[in-house]
């Protein structure tokens, strides 16, 4: 707001002095007329400088037609700033390893093992076979490498919010890390048999002419806020086989992998071969190649297969809510505007009817509370 005419306060306050010495003499029946005269002179003077004094402009208002305007472009600017909040996607990927957050708890469901398999990281094995038993209960927590005709991982339990880390090779390593106890897996084998438990000795032979079972657990139940060692497994693969996981449901994803720097340093980094994504919001098609980094969160997925054996092939469909990628430094999301999200939906008529219905309605209120034309 303005401040006032110092020049035109003075004036003011001159009139009213002069109107009311004025009023005062009038009002007394024996005040001289020339008296009289020279005040109300004095007045019309007054008068006269106020009114040749330069009048305040009028505050400006906006243009009934300019508010919906105003509106229409704040909803557009944030349309083109906010991302929408969740973005549907299709990805096929080809990696050395991927990680997978499981939010809840599961099982991954039984993979056939071709001739051997090892198990790390676990503190307790159990086995019902008399000729394993007595190696198992002494050295329970080393590692156990077993060789027989038929294995089979019948499966593996985890709590929630457990981390799979799935490495390709022959074997085929899987890590499981928990934040609370217990991780289990339990293995089926059966026929000429031979296994080690720990990294020194000889391996002892037997046979088993009905399937027998072993399980490994890391981490103990009576302890729930005790963190267990990750639970490491190797399972061996035949030549041109894969293992593969069709119900396992994700809530983020990433395609990285431990690796030894140049000056012997464990370092991070991306396992991709290749990737395609497919954006349906925004019609577009994304091809990443190896180095570059792609990271999914907040997953609603509609499907989900991985195989696994020389190469990790991922195939997923459903929704995001982060979705990056990374290639050299350069990192950009790829979740689209509401604006953009909008325009590809064929919702942008809708959008402009909101407009104009919004223009119509300011008007309106506007011309029943103060009478300005619409």
């Amino acid at each position: 707001m303005p401040s006032p005419d110092p020049r035109h306060a003075a004036l003011q306050r001159t009139r009213a002095e002069v109107a009311r010495g004025l009023a005062e003499r009038a009002a007394e029946p024996g005040a001289p007329l020339d008296e009289l005269r020279a005040l109300q002179e004095r007045l019309q003077l007054v008068d006269a400088a106020l009114a040749a004094e330069p009048t305040a402009p009028a505050p400006r208002r906006w243009p009934p037609a300019l508010w919906p305007a105003l509106a229409v472009a704040v909803l557009l600017s944030v349309g083109a700033a906010v991302p929408v909040r969740s973005v549907p996607f299709t990805l096929q990927a080809k990696a050395h390893a991927v990680a997978l957050q499981l939010d809840a708890a599961g099982d991954l469901g039984p993979q056939p093992v071709e001739g051997e398999l090892r198990i790390e990281g676990q503190t307790l094995l159990a086995s019902p076979a008399p000729a394993l038993r007595q190696d198992v209960e002494r050295l329970g927590s080393s590692p156990l490498w077993l060789h027989a005709p038929h294995l089979l991982l019948r499966g593996v339990r985890h709590p929630a919010a457990s981390t799979l880390t799935v490495r390709a090779g022959a074997p085929v390593q899987l890590t499981l890390d928990a934040p609370r106890p217990v991780l289990r897996a339990d293995i089926e084998f059966s026929g000429a048999a031979r296994w080690r438990v720990g990294e020194a000795g000889a391996a002892t032979s037997a046979s088993f002419a009905q399937a027998e079972w072993l399980q490994a657990s890391a981490g103990d139940a009576a302890h729930p806020t005790q963190r267990p060692a990750p639970l490491d497994l190797w399972l061996g693969l035949a030549p041109d086989k894969s293992l593969s996981w069709t119900t396992l449901r994700p809530s983020a994803l990433q395609f990285v992998e431990r690796r030894a720097s140049a000056s012997g340093e464990g370092v991070v980094a991306s396992s991709l071969e290749q990737a395609q994504l497919v954006l349906p919001v925004t019609a577009s098609e994304l091809k990443l190649g190896p180095g570059d980094r792609i990271e999914l969160a907040g997953l609603e997925l509609e499907s989900f297969a991985l195989s696994a054996g020389e190469s990790i092939t991922v195939q997923l469909s459903g929704t995001a809510r982060v979705l990056r990628t990374r290639t050299g430094d350069f990192e950009r999301s790829l979740k689209p505007s509401l604006l953009e999200f909008i325009a590809r939906h064929h919702a942008l008529g809708m959008f402009w009817s909101t407009a104009l219905f919004l223009w119509g309605a300011i008007a309106w209120v506007r011309k029943q509370f103060d009478g300005t034309p619409a």
